[in-house]
């Protein structure tokens, strides 16, 4: 009887045993643990896990090689990730390779994916700290593609909106029905288009021009090295500047001079008025006169011709603003 009671506590021990063999053994196996074979532990950092749980796949090249060993909060911005993987993976994955979370289809479970970057760098042996890659956030996405959905349903409907008006307005009809607007536009086109390659033929021959010039070609650089030009210059405008002296004295010598007639000519005295009534002396006197009248209007043209020469143009400029200087 005796015997009996302790077979039968060792039947129940047994038993115990392996049924706590049997659910250890279910736990790894849906844990993705490895009761036999030896592992390794990779680390890595997210600042959002969006549901990742323990014992969740890890994948490498989209092969199931490991899963999450512990989950961890450091701080408001950081959670660690230990992951298990299978100690063969010391040959495929280096320390440079890429962490992120992903999904098992549409709807499953968090995985985490680790992506081979390639490279030089050294292979795992366990320990590390992967480099990690956040993912896409699903939620944004939708709440960003929602508010597109909103504005283009708002655009539509002004859209729909000005449609309306542009088929209900006449003026805008008959504007669009006006056949000679096409015509107008093209021609304003083709105008311009004209005035454009007109404008690139006058640009690219002055810069033609300022190149042969930084060149030392062309009469510009002629103009431009030549040294004695500039004397030459100051010499013509000095010598004007004389001759426009000589002038107003030789004006103001024919004033004083045809006053002085005027009184002989009144009082009847002197030579001028014997002059006049020799009918031959006022005849050679008109012709004279007349001589320098046209002698006096070609040096007018003349003083205009250099006013509008481009050498002397600058400096009667600069006694225009000295005499408008002097008058205010």
């Amino acid at each position: 009887m005796k015997r009996r009671k302790i077979n039968a506590v060792k039947l129940g021990v047994f038993v115990i045993a392996g049924l706590t063999i049997l659910v250890f053994a279910l736990y790894t196996l849906g844990k993705n643990k490895t009761l036999f074979g030896s592992s390794l532990e990779v680390k890595t950092h997210f600042r959002d896990v969006n549901g990742l749980l323990l014992g969740n796949n890890v994948r490498f090249s989209g092969i199931d090689v490991g899963s999450v060993q512990g989950i961890k909060i450091l701080n408001d911005t950081v959670v660690e990730v230990t992951m298990t993987l299978e100690k063969r993976m010391r040959k495929y994955i280096r320390t440079n390779s890429l962490v992120s979370l992903g999904t098992d289809g549409l709807i499953g479970n968090r995985v985490i994916n680790i992506t081979a970057i390639g490279g030089s760098a050294p292979f795992v042996q366990g320990g590390e700290m992967l480099p990690s890659r956040e993912e896409l956030n699903t939620e944004k996405m939708l709440q960003t593609l929602y508010g597109t959905n909103e504005n283009v349903a708002k655009i539509t409907e002004e859209l729909l909106e000005t449609i309306h008006l542009i088929n209900t307005s006449t003026a805008l009809s008959s504007l669009l029905n006006d056949k000679t607007i096409a015509a107008n536009l093209s021609g304003s086109l083709h105008h311009l288009h004209e005035t454009s390659q007109n404008a690139s033929i006058l640009m690219k021959d002055a810069i033609e021009t300022l190149q042969q010039a930084r060149e030392g070609k062309g009469t510009l650089a002629v103009l431009l090295k030549d040294t004695t030009l500039a004397t030459e210059i100051k010499q013509v405008v000095t010598q004007i500047q004389t001759l426009e002296t000589s002038t107003q004295r030789l004006v103001s010598d024919v004033n004083q001079m045809v006053a002085t007639l005027d009184k002989d000519i009144q009082q009847g005295n002197g030579t001028v008025t014997a002059l006049m009534r020799d009918s031959l002396m006022a005849e050679s006197l008109r012709n004279t006169i007349k001589n320098a009248e046209k002698g006096t209007a070609a040096f007018a043209q003349d003083m205009e011709a250099l006013k509008s020469n481009v050498l002397f143009r600058r400096y009667f400029k600069k006694q225009e603003k000295k005499e408008q200087k002097a008058g205010n």
